[in-house]
């Protein structure tokens, strides 16, 4: 017999409360009849109308449910990692800048196809969930040199090619998913593997991000999503999969 549910989840902490945050995001957004456009990720609507506090909201926000059991089903087979406990602030701490650091890798993305490349269409591409950090973990635990990955617990993978497969499945699963949002998670997973580690497994370079988020909270409170906004910052506990609304 395997492990009981409760126990599984005392021993994955941070993983646990991160699917109760999510799923709680969700069932408001919906209770509120918020949508894509008022908690996702836009170049127009971070870098033009400076809504910083989009970097956090899009990626703990979910609007469809398939795309929200997607990603929590990923999330939680990542939470082995935890290894009952020993490693969950760890998981805590690298999670944070993940979260942080996907999100602004995607904006620069955009920014360069939008003024390099003049793909205007990426001005407006609103993209929500948690997935690109999820992505990010699996880059990240590829690098570290865990052994494999468990997707639906049905599909084991090699770690080193989890993120290249989990998004082949994302795509025939979600065709909506963001690649750009996916991509970014992988990359800045392999930028903290291979070039910060050391950075973000500091509690006090942890706390230095966590105050800056924490300060600019007056840019959020002033909107009508500072509610939800207060259930995600608080916790300090995210990981996610995009998907993506062209805006018209």
């Amino acid at each position: 017999m395997g492990t009981p549910l409760h126990l599984q989840i005392l021993e994955r902490p941070v993983t646990s409360i991160l699917i109760t945050l999510c799923t709680s995001v969700w069932a408001w957004l919906n209770h509120k009849q918020l949508g894509y456009q008022d908690v996702g990720l836009s170049h127009e609507l971070v870098v033009q109308n400076k809504q910083f506090w989009r970097l956090v909201s899009s990626q703990l926000s979910h609007v469809d449910l398939v795309h929200l059991l997607f990603n929590m089903t990923s999330l939680w087979s990542l939470g082995g990692y935890e290894q009952g406990g020993k490693n969950s602030s760890l998981v805590l701490q690298q999670s944070l800048w993940l979260l942080v650091g996907a999100g602004l890798i995607c904006l620069a993305i955009y920014h360069g196809l939008i003024h390099i490349l003049h793909k205007e269409q990426y001005r407006n591409v609103t993209a929500v969930g948690y997935s690109a950090v999820i992505f990010g973990w699996m880059a990240l635990l590829s690098a570290r040199g865990i052994s494999n990955f468990s997707i639906f617990g049905l599909v084991q993978l090699p770690m080193s090619l989890a993120p290249f497969g989990a998004l082949a499945i994302t795509s025939i699963i979600v065709p909506r998913a963001s690649f750009v949002g996916h991509l970014s998670g992988i990359l800045m997973g392999y930028f903290m593997a291979y070039v910060i580690y050391d950075i973000t497994t500091d509690l006090w370079c942890s706390l230095a991000l966590l105050a800056l988020l924490l300060l600019s909270r007056q840019n959020y409170c002033r909107t009508p999503l500072c509610a939800v906004m207060s259930i995600c910052i608080l916790p300090l506990t995210w990981h996610g999969a995009w998907l993506v609304i062209p805006v018209m």
